[in-house]
């Protein structure tokens, strides 16, 4: 199993597929530990009060143990270099210097300036997002109602069907996995989801 550092962006994006069940259980699917740094649960706390439903992680987020983990030690050096780097804010800085510092294998973000400032800095990472996410789910037969999943995440963080694609081929080829050509183009088309009703469950606004 993998583990994981995750980002405010990211947690706020799934915070909003809360559901019957909470999206972020399907990740325990995926990962062993998903490691929130100290300033990305201070920065997604904060809207707890105006978006309730953040009650449910900061809840179960435990310094040393459990699945949800407050990640506390990080790359000093790492940390140094990224402090004040264009693109990131303390949050941001904190998971790449957390991520460099407990070798997980993932880095989870939907913060475009960061994403393009970790390229300048480290090429070598390759970050994940959201959609990643869903289409890894979807990949291991996970998510079952992909098209009301996708419709939901579209109203909440606008993306084009050539998003997806990329998304869903780069989880493909992390992988090694090979999937028919079409299906996949069937799975990322956005035109039909977006066609169909609404997303089940009423969307809240975006609270960062």
């Amino acid at each position: 199993m993998y583990s994981a550092i995750i980002d405010n962006t990211a947690l706020v994006y799934l915070t909003h597929l809360h559901g019957k069940r909470s999206f972020f259980e399907y990740l325990r699917s995926l990962f062993e530990t998903l490691y929130i740094p100290t300033e990305v649960k201070n920065e997604y706390a904060k809207g707890a009060s105006l978006e309730p439903n953040r009650n449910w992680l900061l809840n179960r987020l435990k310094p040393e143990q459990g699945f949800f983990r407050l990640c506390t030690a990080y790359d000093s050096f790492a940390m140094i270099t990224v402090t004040g780097f264009k693109g990131m804010d303390k949050g941001e800085a904190e998971s790449y210097a957390q991520f460099k510092k407990i070798n997980a294998q993932f880095l989870i973000s939907d913060d475009k300036g960061f994403v393009n400032a970790l390229q300048q800095l480290d090429p070598t990472i390759k970050v994940f997002s959201t959609l990643h996410l869903l289409c890894w789910l979807d990949i291991q037969s996970l998510i079952s109602d992909w098209n009301d999943i996708i419709n939901r995440i579209h109203h909440i963080r606008p993306f084009s069907s050539g998003d997806l694609h990329i998304a869903y081929n780069d989880v493909l080829k992390k992988f090694g996995i090979d999937k028919n050509k079409k299906e996949i183009s069937k799975k990322c088309s956005l035109k039909g989801i977006l066609s169909a009703n609404s997303p089940t469950t009423p969307l809240s606004p975006i609270i960062h």
